[in-house]
């Protein structure tokens, strides 16, 4: 093994160890769906640059796990575009039903767990949803409270300059901003707002735990009493971990499209049909070729996480890729291992592409060196060596 390979070899037992130390009851690895494990080259962190904790950090370039530091926040799950990581403790099903528990009217109020302390257990009665940090919310969750008639869901969160995972209101920012996108475009009046540092004055210095329950109590005044359904605190079992991806017969590692997306699909369907041309979000990518620079090696079939992009074969020996919007998530991968630099990923999507499961063709010109067969090296040979001959024994 050369030196390169050795230090990919590394490189990617290193990654898995990373997935491997976040694993616990609260989060689910499936290291097999990681864009990163597929491919070194691949550029994403995000779970790195969103972890709350400091549980997954990148130091002196590698990522680097302290499973002590986990605090099941789930972020990193939020942010994943795979669902490499997978949120537990409580299930995106159990949040979504404690969420419908807690609506009053057609709102829904969600409270981190530093808002809940400071409330002094008022927050416990049943008009709130609590979650660890509200980095823990996504775009499926939020999507389907729209479905069930919730029309404003706020996500409240004390003084986070104060707290240890501060940053996990960035998150909650982005999901916010990209719910509100998704239901514009949508024609849908529902929304969600970020509410920071409310109730005011209860996590702030100088207000000690009676003003901040009481400042709480005011707040949620018109809450109390409500009907608080119950969400059971069993955890599932983690699942056993999944062995790395190997190479399917047509030449590409195994596809896999994240429930979640799922789910927002099937969400957005409900809300009915969209009323903007294009959306622009964190959640979907367009895929761009340039033909003048494809060298037709199609590895970005081969990486794509999701079947987002597919090869195609066909009998008159035209070949290329499919692409299906609906299916990608906007990982990178096909962007970061195309080593032509031939593909752009456009951040604005047509919804209808989404809906109406949208294909778009990109036909290739045959490689004239048939890749991965025993004839490669020969045929490369007389390729370079033209008008010379090169005899096989």
């Amino acid at each position: 093994m050369d030196g390169r390979a050795s230090e990919r070899s590394r490189s990617n037992r290193s990654i898995v160890g990373v997935l491997d130390g976040v694993s616990s009851e609260a989060i689910v690895v499936h290291r097999e769906r990681c864009a990163k494990v597929r491919n070194r080259n691949v550029a994403c962190l995000k779970c790195a640059d969103a972890c709350t904790s400091g549980c997954i950090a990148l130091v002196d370039g590698e990522l680097r796990v302290d499973a002590a530091k986990c605090i099941g926040c789930g972020t990193c799950a939020t942010v994943c575009p795979t669902s490499a990581l997978e949120a537990r403790n409580p299930s995106d099903a159990q949040l979504a039903q404690a969420c419908l528990g807690a609506r009053v009217g057609d709102e829904v109020v969600v409270a981190c767990e530093q808002l809940r302390r400071a409330a002094g257990g008022l927050l416990d009665e049943g008009h709130v949803a609590n979650v660890v940090c509200l980095g823990r919310v996504d775009e499926s969750l939020t999507s389907g409270l729209a479905v069930e008639g919730v029309r404003r869901i706020r996500l409240a969160c004390g003084d986070c300059s104060r707290c240890e995972q501060e940053h996990g209101v960035a998150t909650a920012r982005l999901v916010a901003a990209t719910s509100n996108a998704l239901f514009e475009a949508w024609g849908s009046d529902a929304r969600v707002q970020v509410v920071e540092g409310v109730p005011a004055g209860a996590c702030v210095e100088g207000v000690g735990p009676d003003g901040a329950a009481a400042a709480v109590a005011a707040y949620f005044a018109e809450r109390r009493g409500n009907e608080h359904m119950a969400v059971s605190s069993a955890v599932p079992a983690a699942a056993a971990p999944a062995a790395l991806p190997r190479v399917t017969k047509d030449g590409t590692l195994p596809h896999f499209v994240p429930d979640r997306r799922e789910a927002l699909l099937d969400n957005l369907a409900q809300l009915g049909q969209p009323v903007l041309p294009s959306v622009a979000t964190r959640l979907w990518g367009c895929v761009v070729i340039d033909g003048r620079a494809c060298s037709s090696c199609r590895m970005c079939a081969t990486f794509c996480p999701t079947g987002a992009i597919r090869k195609f074969d066909n009998d008159d020996g035209t070949l290329g890729v499919y692409h299906y919007p609906g299916e990608c998530v906007k990982c990178g991968s096909c962007r970061d291992v195309c080593p032509e630099n031939a593909i752009e990923l456009l951040d604005e999507v047509r919804p209808a592409y989404l809906l109406e499961g949208a294909v778009h063709r990109y036909a290739m010109t045959p490689r004239p060196v048939e890749l991965g067969t025993a004839q490669q090296m020969v045929d490369t040979m007389r390729l370079r060596m033209q008008g010379s001959d090169i005899f096989e024994r």
